[in-house]
């Protein structure tokens, strides 16, 4: 088995990986939250915009390391409050296309870093060929 490390930046103090590629094939992303790409920023909004922001990060790091939204097989959601699922959800739906759904865990009631209201965790596939 081969392991690959990606790390989007070399913050000191590292206690986990960003992503690790499995055979090239598997991708294993650490937790999403909201927050700018480029600058690390936190995006604090209501749990719909957040949820967006999450899921276009998550877009934008797949097509960066050869996968899509499409090949996402399972995501873990983390809810601040599990009370705003469905408004979660509302945005989240949007995100894949219906015959594509990963399969997912969302629990909810606890705690997040930089009292974020949502965090998600996912595992993908690379496309054919681009690995």
């Amino acid at each position: 088995m081969k392991l690959e490390t990606i790390n989007f930046n070399d913050a000191p103090g590292r206690v986990y990986s960003d992503i690790r590629k499995v055979d090239g094939k598997y991708l294993y992303l650490s937790g999403l939250i909201s927050a700018d790409l480029e600058t690390g920023e936190i995006l604090n909004g209501d749990i719909q915009f957040q949820t967006k922001c999450v899921l276009n990060n998550l877009k934008t790091i797949l097509e960066k390391y050869g996968s899509d939204m499409n090949h996402v097989i399972r995501i873990e959601v983390i809810l601040q409050n599990f009370a705003e699922k469905d408004l979660m959800n509302e945005e989240y739906i949007k995100h894949f296309e219906q015959e594509q759904l990963p399969a997912r865990l969302c629990f909810g009631d606890v705690s997040l870093a930089d009292n974020m209201k949502i965090e998600m965790m996912a595992t993908a596939i690379v496309k054919d060929g681009e690995h």
